[in-house]
C-alpha cells in the first residue's frame, strides 16, 4: 500500500488468552525479536522460566521489559484484563512514542479513553476480537475457533486514515483475519450489550450459559441489563436497535450451554472481575442524562460483594 507506515514491530501487553494467541501466531511470521511481550523486570524474569504451549504445541514467545528495550514498538497490542490497564499503562508510558500505533483487544468500549489519556497518543485504531474461544490456564492455551479482529476508526480519529492503513497492511502481511467496519463505535457497543448481559449474570448466578437460555429470573435479569445499554445507547449515539437486542440475545442463546463466560471463570478463581468496564461504565454514563440503571446497579453491587469476599 504506497504511503502507508509499515509496521515492522509488535509489543503485547498482557500474557493472557488473548495475548498468546496473537504472540503464537505473528511471532513466526515476523522476523526475530520483532514481536514480544512487555512486562516489569521481576515478571519477564517468571515469565521466561515458564513453559507454555499452544494447543498442544510448544510456544516459544519473547518477553521484554521497557528498560531492556531502546526503540518504541510500531505497533502495541494490549490484552489485559480491566483491572490492571492503568497500572500496566504507567509502567510502559516512557517507551511508546508519539508513533507507536495502538490496539486494544479488551472488553468493554472504556479501554482506548484510558489508553490515549495515560499514553497521550490519539493513534489509535478501535478493535473488536470477536469469534474465538481460547482459553488459558497455567501456561497451557487452547482453541477451535481463532475468531478475528473487527477495526475501524472512531468518529475523533477518522482524520487518520493512514494509522488504519498501516494495520491493514499489517493484516495483510501476517494472514491475520480481520474485518474493516466503517461504524465500528456501532460493533462495539453492541458487543458491550452482550456482555453487560450474560458476562455479569452469570458471574452473580454463579452458573453456565444453560441458566440463562432458559426462562427464569437469570434470563430476565440478563435482557434487563442489555435493555439499559439500549437505552444509554440513544442517549450517547451510538446507534443500538431492537434489532441488535434481538440478534445479540440470539448469539448467546447458541453459546455451549455447558460454557461460561470469562466473569463466571474469574469468580471460580476468586480473581478481580472486570464489572467497571461493564456496570460501572453503564451507571458512570447513566448519571450524565440522568438515566435510571437499577439492574446493572444491583448487578455492579453483587458483584463487588463477592469481590470483597475472596
Amino acid at each position: 500500500m504506497p504511503g502507508t507506515t509499515k509496521i515492522q514491530s509488535v509489543a503485547i501487553l498482557g500474557r493472557g488468552a488473548l495475548g498468546v494467541m496473537y504472540g503464537d501466531f505473528l511471532t513466526p511470521r515476523m522476523p526475530e525479536g520483532s514481536v514480544y511481550f512487555l512486562a516489569d523486570a521481576k515478571r519477564c524474569t517468571r515469565y521466561r522460566e515458564q513453559s507454555l504451549t499452544a494447543n498442544g504445541r510448544p510456544c516459544s514467545l519473547l518477553f521484554e521489559s521497557p528498560e531492556e528495550l531502546n526503540k518504541a514498538p510500531d505497533l502495541l497490542i494490549v490484552a489485559l484484563k480491566g483491572p490492571a490497564l492503568e497500572s500496566a499503562l504507567q509502567g510502559i508510558k516512557g517507551l511508546i512514542s508519539e508513533n507507536t500505533i495502538v490496539i486494544s483487544v479488551m472488553n468493554g468500549i472504556s479501554s482506548e479513553d484510558i489508553i490515549e489519556q495515560e499514553l497521550g497518543t490519539h493513534r489509535i485504531v478501535h478493535c473488536v476480537a470477536q469469534r474465538m474461544d481460547a482459553l488459558f490456564q497455567n501456561g497451557v492455551l487452547t482453541y477451535k475457533n481463532f475468531g478475528e479482529l473487527v477495526i475501524g476508526l472512531s468518529p475523533e480519529h477518522k482524520g487518520e486514515p493512514e494509522v488504519l492503513d498501516a494495520v491493514v497492511d499489517f493484516f495483510d502481511r501476517t494472514e491475520m483475519p480481520y474485518v474493516v467496519d466503517k461504524n465500528i463505535l456501532h460493533r462495539m457497543w453492541c458487543k458491550w450489550m452482550l456482555n453487560v448481559g450474560v458476562n455479569q449474570t452469570l458471574a452473580v448466578y454463579n452458573d453456565v450459559f444453560r441458566r440463562v437460555h432458559q426462562e427464569g429470573e437469570a434470563r430476565e435479569t440478563l435482557k434487563a441489563a442489555m435493555r439499559e445499554v439500549l437505552a444509554l445507547s440513544q442517549k450517547e449515539g451510538t446507534g443500538l436497535t431492537n434489532k441488535d437486542f434481538r440478534d445479540y440475545l440470539q448469539i448467546i442463546d447458541e453459546l455451549n450451554p455447558d460454557g461460561m463466560p470469562s466473569m463466571r471463570q474469574d469468580r471460580l478463581a476468586k480473581r478481580l472481575t472486570e464489572v467497571d468496564l461493564f456496570a460501572g461504565t453503564v451507571i458512570r454514563k447513566a448519571e450524565k442524562y440522568g438515566l435510571p440503571v437499577p439492574v446493572n446497579r444491583r448487578l455492579y453491587a453483587e458483584i463487588k460483594s463477592f469481590e470483597d469476599s475472596y
